[in-house]
């Protein structure tokens, strides 16, 4: 299979890239710095032919449609749209900026749609399409009891709007939005209890064996339904 996974110089991303390195598919890498992608590098000299790293800023149309026109009629298989930022934390509401919130949406709710829109094409081309959306529990409403983080939660809340919906207009790609955990990343933090490759096991796991009885459900990386 062919997976396009954004996001993919560190973190979960540079994980699920190489779960499906070592189950034998082709992934397509899309990085902002790939020259700063040190470990991805290191892994794409250990699989020169099925490893491709592209240039690109996941919030620009521009840099995807040059992508897209290098696949040309590449069929792909699944898009794993991870690439995401936290911008704002527990901080004083008042102190919320418009420049976070537009900042913030940006990557982690226009980008996947366009990603997704950009690439659908080549989704159609695949026998077994999947759209695969790594947001948050922060994005659920009906699970959040402690607040803040408005900027985040609600760029997550409007992601997974998009995947549900994306879901019923095309039932012949199956779309799935998925929960990570909390993981010990750059975003997750070092308290966080999930190493990114315990993370990325589970989520290979149920983006692989994923059929149309789950598309347009909320999980976690075992799988678990999660409240919207």
């Amino acid at each position: 299979m062919n997976f396009l996974i954004t996001g993919a110089g560190r973190g979960i991303g540079l994980e699920l890239t190489q779960f499906a390195l070592e189950a034998g598919h082709n992934v397509y890498a899309i990085v902002r710095n790939p020259e700063n992608a040190r470990t991805l590098n290191t892994v794409k000299s250990d699989h020169a032919e099925k490893l491709i790293i592209f240039k690109g800023d996941v919030s620009s149309e521009t840099d995807l449609q040059a992508i897209n026109d290098e696949l040309g009629d590449t069929p792909i298989d699944v898009v794993i749209n991870n690439a995401g930022v936290m911008l704002d934390g527990d901080e004083d509401f008042s102190k919320l900026t418009q420049e976070q919130l537009i900042d913030t949406f940006k990557v982690n709710t226009f980008a996947p749609i366009l990603v997704t829109q950009v690439f659908l094409p080549q989704l159609k081309k695949s026998t077994n399409a999947k759209v695969i959306n790594i947001t948050s529990r922060m994005g659920s409403i009906s699970d959040n009891s402690s607040g803040g983080h408005y900027a985040y939660r609600m760029s997550k809340a409007a992601l997974n709007m998009f995947s549900k919906s994306f879901a019923i207009d095309f039932p012949q790609v199956i779309t799935l939005t998925l929960h990570p955990g909390w993981v010990k990343t750059e975003m997750g933090g070092a308290q966080a209890p999930l190493l990114p490759r315990e993370s990325a096991r589970g989520l290979f796991k149920v983006i692989t064996e994923a059929d149309t009885t789950k598309s347009g459900h909320f999980l976690d990386y075992q799988g678990k339904e999660i409240g919207w």
